[in-house]
């Protein structure tokens, strides 16, 4: 990708998750407008390689995607093994992403190391351990400003930003055709993630008895249209979400509502103005989301305080916390904050090395 125009170095993207690759892509976009060489290389997770192939972005798979703490061990190593050699070969101007390795062989190979997380480091303390003490620059949101990691670099916004922000992104209405429901339907989104990464070992969220308690509570009139990571029978009516991942964001913003147990898409949601709400024990642990909750964007709950979550629930969907008032937040949310991908291509261009 990219061309030569700013000298034979090109620039590192190390991707890990789908999150990343929807976030890194106007990131890489932009980089290529402006003469850079892009090499991007991922890991085989969820969607994240077909995300990447559909928006054109090639992509190398470092090392076969293990499981477990053993096979994860392994699979890191050998990660970090091929992206050193690589790194040593080409020699790249910047490594990018949210990595464990990028600060390790950015440091081998001369290149600046930029380590993007939104995560509280007490969320992540395995990520935090390898990823920061030898990172060039820690790129983080505002509101982990209070752990003043060194050369930690904070910015007012979010990662979903990057990518959901109005500068970037409208909502498409014909969303509502490739899912077969009518122009005035009302539907919501229920995700289940699979909580199996290395920092959601003992993590609880939503179960089976959950989805039939949430598909009483929902009037016949709304449709529910489902996204599962973990094995689970839906209850009677709801549909499965059958559209490619990147149209995903389309449906959220339609939404009457979204529920789930994961973070991202739960953020997804918060920014797209439509009622999300999350149960997990990850509430009142994760900054960026508490931020959201405090605009009135999200709306967290933990496990055994399920009759709240209901009860919010029926509110959203009995007009007591009307669409609007999510809407009024989300404008006040967005005026408080940044547009952070021209931000951080600023912060990238102003950290990189003289070079031959």
């Amino acid at each position: 990708m990219g061309t030569e125009g700013r000298g034979v170095r090109p620039l590192f993207f190390d991707i890990n998750h789908p999150v990343q690759a929807l976030m890194l892509r106007p990131v890489i976009e932009r980089f290529d407008r402006m003469g850079y060489t892009s090499r991007v290389f991922a890991r085989d997770k969820d969607v994240t390689l077909g995300l990447l192939e559909r928006f054109g972005i090639h992509a190398t798979t470092l090392a076969e995607r293990r499981r477990g703490r053993l096979g994860a061990a392994i699979e890191l190593v050998a990660r970090e093994g091929r992206l050193l050699r690589l790194a040593l070969r080409h020699r790249p101007q910047a490594i990018i992403g949210t990595s464990v390795h990028a600060a390790r062989v950015g440091r081998a190979s001369g290149a600046v190391s930029f380590v993007i997380n939104d995560d509280d480091a007490a969320a992540v303390p395995l990520f935090a351990r390898l990823a920061y003490p030898l990172a060039d620059v820690i790129v983080k949101p505002a509101c982990l400003a209070f752990e003043n990691h060194p050369r930690q670099v904070t910015y007012r916004g979010n990662q979903q930003l990057f990518y959901l922000h109005p500068a970037r992104f409208q909502p498409d209405p014909g969303v509502r055709g490739e899912m077969a429901i009518g122009p005035t339907q009302r539907f919501g989104v229920i995700r289940l993630s699979a909580l199996d990464a290395h920092h959601d070992v003992g993590v609880r969220g939503l179960g089976q008895s959950h989805l039939l308690e949430i598909a009483s509570r929902i009037p016949k009139d709304v449709t529910v249209f489902a996204s599962l990571e973990k094995a689970q029978d839906l209850p009677e009516g709801w549909r499965p979400i059958q559209l490619p991942p990147e149209r995903l964001h389309h449906v959220l913003a339609a939404a009457e509502f979204f529920l789930g147990d994961g973070q991202s898409m739960t953020a997804e949601a918060a920014v797209l103005g439509t009622p999300a709400l999350r149960l997990n024990d990850f509430v009142g642990r994760i900054s960026y989301l508490k931020e959201l909750e405090s605009y009135g964007l999200s709306l967290g709950f933990r496990p055994g305080d399920e009759p709240s979550l209901l009860n919010a629930l029926a509110e959203v969907l009995n007009g007591r916390r009307p669409r609007a008032m999510f809407d009024q937040a989300r404008a006040r949310f967005l005026s408080d904050m940044v547009d952070p991908l021209p931000w951080f291509v600023e912060l990238v261009l102003s950290r990189l090395r003289p070079h031959a």
